[in-house]
């Protein structure tokens, strides 16, 4: 993958909200530092056996809280938004990711460059409503990194049975980038807004506080690393079904 992407951590303005959004099980910190972040990228997933290399474009708004479970840690991604019906398929149906489409877009980059001052704006609409807006505004520092070992993702997959009211398939997996080959990390100033709206919860996490934020441009990544943590059962919703 491919592109550029806003990322602000933050604590909530209400902390005793964030367990609400984690599964049980899952080991946080009681204010933890929240992760929001809209990126700009392409994929190469649907280039075809031998044939010409394909970039898709899409863009993602994702929340996540940070977690462990028996000691390995990872962001858990309560809520995920994306705009390209391939990416969203692969993310749901192979990662268990929970994305949901939505409209995701992200100011272009000034004709002549990243400087100080630069701003760039994220937005994410769902149903007609904007339901999460970042805006950076860089501060000049910038230095281009690579790493060897990122972060993962953490997440519940789960695939109903068709002939019961049970799950076919129910895990706590792990996914995430095998290595960051480069990316161009500008530092600055940010603000997270999560309006209200009639069909998202994302305004229950407000910031109180931005710990961190940072535009990473011109990032290549390669996608692919992945593994079972628990098998969860045929109830894993715990409703005794």
């Amino acid at each position: 993958m491919r592109g550029r992407t806003l990322s602000v951590r933050y604590r909530l303005a209400e902390p005793d909200e964030a367990r609400r959004h984690v599964p049980a099980g899952m080991d946080m910190d009681d204010d933890p530092i929240v992760r929001a972040r809209i990126w700009d990228m392409e994929h190469d997933g649907l280039t075809p056996p031998n044939g010409p290399e394909r970039w898709t474009r899409f863009r993602e708004a994702v929340v996540a809280f940070p977690v462990s479970y028996e000691g390995i840690e990872g962001d858990y991604p309560t809520y995920m938004y994306a705009d390209e019906f391939s990416y969203t398929t692969m993310g749901r149906e192979v990662m268990g990711w929970p994305v949901r489409d939505a409209e995701v877009d992200m100011d272009p980059e000034p004709a002549q460059g990243l400087t100080a001052g630069t701003t760039i704006n994220g937005r994410s609409r769902r149903g007609g409503d904007e339901i999460m807006h970042i805006e950076l505004v860089l501060d000049g520092r910038h230095e281009v990194t690579s790493d060897d070992d990122p972060g993962r993702w953490i997440t519940t997959k789960v695939i109903p049975d068709v002939a019961s009211p049970t799950a076919a398939l129910a895990q706590l997996v792990w996914s995430g980038p095998q290595r960051i080959e480069r990316r161009a990390l500008w530092s600055g100033s940010g603000a997270l807004a999560l309006p209200p709206t009639r069909t998202e919860e994302l305004h229950y996490l407000a910031p109180r506080e931005i710990i961190l934020a940072e535009y990473w441009a011109d990032q290549m990544m390669t996608v692919g690393g992945g593994g079972v943590l628990k098998e969860l059962g045929p109830d894993p919703w715990g409703i005794g079904a």
